[in-house]
């Protein structure tokens, strides 16, 4: 591979990339080689086409980037491979959401990822899946989607992601929990990895950035400005160029890393159902308050229930996790949840009613139809012993506005 050969040689120092062997607790799952970015590297050396799909959140979208198509690492990584690969018809795929992680993802793949047949998939969800958080959950989940992502045939490169906290962090600070266990995983699954973290710490280290210009807009700490995506692209790059170098095999192990708690999920389409009284078809906005939150991208017709005369809608699911995903708005009324008879407090909630939860965004907007639209996921818990359950759920119009409408697209269930 000429090209390859090239670039490797233009850069002073490439991303390294975490040990590739094995843990003890795990082995190479049969000898059926899995295509790897080196093969896809190939392909697009000799011209074929090609499948790749950027799945992840809100940084792999392009939050705060200029023009996200264009300045974000993923725009800016989708020029450098059209522009190193001139003659290889490229399709991209945009599949990342903002504020959302791998939970969410468990339930998209099979929409908004596979159906592209990628032959590469660029994974995030370091960030959003808590950077600093060391929960089992997030951990199989993120696991289970990259598995599935493999067993599909499509080779991944992970991005692991960071905020302004990490940059700024002394030198010799430990990795972030999140970081730390997304790097293991790859390296068991034999992945190189983009360490944005290193890149961004080097670039600060040797004087080529500021942390203050790279998170320059507002107060925002998390999306950076053009300049920060400009380093976590040159990550993913070298990322690319060290993968495409690379000859060894990337097989999925026998076994996964950590509890295999969700290798099971059910994506329950309520208008696929009967829905009860009160409840009807309705079509998904077709506005939104940011690109990435447009729900009519990422999901189908909702259930919606627009009057106190609604009943109380039930669903029979198996798993230890459940959640809805739909879409709100600041008129959004309150909801209750029971699961197996008993009642659900929202996580976190302060209101005077823990057990009246609450989506709307009128934190964002005025309380007027079709202002600050945004789809809607709700984990309503990952604590259920795994088996059958029932979920009911009734709207609260107690207190609500003309125009009012709870819609949920979904009822998402995951376990064993």
């Amino acid at each position: 591979m000429i090209r390859i050969a090239r670039l490797l040689s233009s850069l002073a120092c490439i991303l390294s990339v975490m040990p590739t062997t094995l843990p003890a607790s795990t082995t190479a799952a049969g000898s059926a080689a899995l295509p790897t970015v080196a093969d896809v590297a190939r392909r697009a050396e000799n011209r074929e086409p090609l499948s790749i799909v950027f799945l992840g959140g809100s940084l792999t979208w392009g939050a705060n980037a200029s023009d996200p198509n264009r300045t974000s690492y993923r725009g800016r990584m989708m020029q450098w491979l059209r522009e190193t690969y001139p003659h290889t018809p490229i399709t991209f795929h945009d599949a990342a959401i903002g504020g959302t992680g791998s939970a969410l993802a468990l339930f998209r793949i099979d929409r908004d990822v596979l159906p592209h047949k990628p032959d590469l998939v660029f994974l995030d969800f370091t960030v959003n899946d808590g950077i600093t958080g060391a929960d089992e959950q997030n951990l199989a989940s993120y696991e289970r989607v990259l598995r599935d992502l493999r067993g599909s045939g499509a080779a991944v490169l992970p991005v692991l992601m960071c905020v302004h906290g990490q940059i700024t962090a002394p030198a010799d600070s430990p990795l972030p929990a999140r970081y730390a266990a997304h790097g293991e995983l790859a390296a068991a699954y034999g992945l190189v990895t983009a360490d944005t973290l290193a890149t961004a710490r080097a670039a600060v280290a040797a004087g080529r950035a500021d942390p203050a210009q790279l998170y320059s807009i507002g107060n925002d700490r998390t999306h950076p400005d053009d300049s920060g995506y400009a380093l976590f692209f040159e990550a993913v790059r070298d990322a690319w160029i060290k993968a495409a170098a690379t000859t060894a095999a990337s097989p999925v192990p026998d076994r996964t890393l950590h509890a295999d708690l969700y290798p099971r999920r059910d994506r329950h389409v309520l208008v696929d159902t009967p829905l009860p009284a009160g409840w009807e078809r309705a079509k998904t906005y077709r506005t939104a308050m940011w690109f990435d939150g447009l729900s009519s991208r990422w999901m189908g017709d909702v259930a919606r229930a627009g009057s106190a005369h609604a009943a109380p809608l039930e669903i029979t699911f198996r798993g230890s996790m459940v959640g809805l995903f739909g879409e709100s708005n600041p008129l959004t009324p309150p909801f209750r949840v029971w699961i197996d008879g008993k009642p659900l407090p929202q996580p976190g909630s302060h209101a005077a009613d823990p057990y009246l939860w609450n989506i709307s965004t009128a934190r964002f907007g005025s309380p007027a139809a079709g202002a600050a639209n945004l789809f809607a996921w709700t984990l309503l818990t990952r604590a259920l012993p795994d088996g059958e359950h029932v979920l009911k759920i009734a709207p609260d119009f107690t207190n609500a506005a003309p125009g009012a409408e709870l819609r949920i697209e979904s009822v998402c269930a995951a376990g064993r």
